[in-house]
This record gives structure tokens, sequence and C-alpha cells, in this order.
């Protein structure tokens, strides 16, 4: 299948980490705050220039300002089918730790570019160790995953109020040899820890009462019945005792969305390119080109083209040793997938 990739915006000063086409067709990328205060999200527009979403307080937080009503370290966004922008706010600049109070869920509705939800969490479920990775939503419940101890938090969207289950569970958590290698290189911390990223992709196949979810470049990706993480009953163990292994895995993932199909696009971060989760089980490499260093959290538009940034996360200095070794500027990318819808 020849695919040709196509540039879609660029960043001098901001590295991104994720790029989301809503179903209105209106593309968004979110910036976190690792090498420092950042505006958060932004809306791209056709013709590759962007700015600052909703283009308020929320997009204008520094060091000496209050970080519970703005953007401080989104790691991720998400556009549901409702018409709304969900961003998750990690709150961890510089990768460090949370600032606690601050760690928040936004809503922000795409119609009127107001937010409309904050969910801030409570320190003692994030606190300063947590880091809040991706989301998913089934009917009136998003889940939650959380990547620095690995857990997941189920959210009653009916009234805000959420649980917090699996919280470093084994299945949460990497496996020793889950360490990615990028351009030659095994991927390790300043200190010179491997760089273990636990629980943190989560999506859905064809069938949406199926949730897989897998560490960020773990070796296996798990699933359940969404049922299974919406029982308040259940002890994590009864939770843990309904997760399988769906797929064991090869290349690195380091991020999956799905079209309307029921394909899974992966992340293929160790061999600069893109693959595909099949519904029969496998999993095919569509794209490869060496602009696409260390791509995640892509999106599938209404359009039928996969977005998603090339983060060049292995040559900022907390992952490369301590040099800056990035190739400015960072890039967004898209490639037709599949018909539009």
């Amino acid at each position: 299948m020849a695919i040709e990739m196509q540039q879609v915006a660029e960043s001098f000063e901001f590295l991104w980490n994720g790029a989301v086409c809503a179903p209105n067709g209106r593309l968004f990328a979110s910036m976190p705050g690792w090498l420092g205060p950042t505006p958060g999200v932004v809306e791209i527009f056709p013709d590759g220039t962007w700015k600052p979403f909703p283009g308020n307080e929320w997009n204008g937080w520094a060091l000496d300002k209050d970080p519970t009503h703005s953007f401080v370290d989104v790691n991720s966004i998400f556009a549901d089918d409702r018409g709304s922008l969900w961003v998750l706010d990690a709150a961890a600049p510089f990768f460090a730790t949370a600032i606690e109070g601050a760690v928040k869920l936004v809503e922000i509705s795409l119609e009127t570019n107001e937010v409309k939800r904050v969910i801030v969490f409570d320190p003692k479920d994030a606190h300063s160790g947590t880091r809040l990775a991706h989301i998913r939503f089934s009917g009136d419940h998003a889940f939650m995953a959380e990547s620095k101890e690995g857990s997941f938090y189920v959210i009653d969207l009916r009234d805000n109020s959420y649980r917090r289950i699996l919280v470093g569970h084994p299945l949460m958590r990497c496996l020793p040899d889950d360490v990615p290698t990028m351009e030659g290189r095994r991927i390790h911390l300043r200190d010179g820890r491997p760089m273990y990223i636990h629980n943190d992709l989560l999506e859905f196949g064809t069938d949406p009462n199926t949730l897989y979810f897998m560490c960020l470049f773990g070796s296996r990706i798990f699933k359940t019945h969404v049922d299974t993480f919406k029982d308040p009953t259940l002890s994590d163990d009864e939770i843990a005792s309904h997760i399988s292994v769906a797929y064991e895995v090869g290349p690195w993932i380091a991020g999956m969305c799905r079209d309307m199909q029921g394909n899974i696009y992966l992340s293929d971060a160790e061999n600069n390119g893109m693959s595909v989760l099949r519904p029969d089980g496998s999993i095919t490499p569509i794209l490869r080109d060496d602009q696409i260093i260390w791509p995640i959290s892509p999106s599938v538009g209404p359009d039928g083209y996969l977005y998603f940034p090339a983060t060049q996360l292995n040559r900022i200095p907390m992952f490369s040793g301590g040099e800056d070794k990035v190739e400015r500027p960072w890039k967004i990318f898209k490639v037709k997938v599949s018909e539009a819808t």
C-alpha cells in the first residue's frame, strides 16, 4: 500500500505531543510543559498556521501564575463524538513532580469554544508521584490511564465522581525489558535509569465493549470488558481476574487510535513509522520515513487521514543524556488511511 505523507504544521519554539482531528474536522494539537511553559493546546488551520485554544487565560500559564485555571503540562487531548475536546493536564512541568491540586481534566465545547467542565483530582489520588496519560469514553463513563504509578481513573460523567483502580498492579507496570531503542540508543533518563512509562495507552476496537490498554512501549496489549471497570463492587484482584493479554507485540508502540472500521493505528517509534492492527489480529507496517522520530498520540479524522506528531523526544535533554539534539522545527504529518466519513 503506497502512502504519501504530508506535512501539516510545524513549531520552532514548542514541542507537541499529540494531534487530534475532531469529528467536525477541526484539528488540535497538545504542547506539554516538558521544556517549560507552553500554550498547552492549539488549533491548527488548513494553511498550517496555529493559535492557542481556547485562546484565553487557559493558555497563559507561567511559573509565577496560579496553575489551577490554566494548562500547566498537557499530556494528551481527545475529541469525543459529542462535540467536546478533553484536555488532560498532568500539571507536572519539566516532566517532574505534579503540582498537587492542579492535576485536572478539562472539557471544552467545540461549538462555543468555552470551557464547560473542570474535574480537579484530589491530591490523595493525583499526588506528586502520578501522571495523567490518555482517556477514552464509554457511555456515561470515562476511563483515564495514569502512567507514573500505573493505574486507571474511572470517572462517572453524570456527577464527575471518580475512583482509582489497580494502582501499581503488575498488569499496570512495564516489564524490565520494556525499554525502547531509537536511533540506535536505548532510552534512559538523565540519571541513567531506564525510561519506564507505565499504564499509558488505551483504545477500543470493533467491539465498543472491549477496552484495549498497555504500557508505553509495552510488549503486551491487554483487554477487558468495559463493565469490569464500571462495576464499583469489584476489588482490584477481581478486576485483574477479568483482564487478559490480547496481543503480544514486537514494535515499540508509542500511541494508538482507531478508525471507524475498527482498525487500530500504532505509532512504531523504533522503526520511524506507523503500523495498523487489523480486526483479525494482524499487525502490518503502513508507513516508514526517517522524519517520523518518536511519533505519538495519533488520531484519524473524518477525512480519512491519520494525523500524528514527530516529537523527537529521544533528542530532548531529559531522554538524550542531557544534550539538546532536536532538529527544529517539530512537525505534524498526515497520511490517508481510510475513506472519509
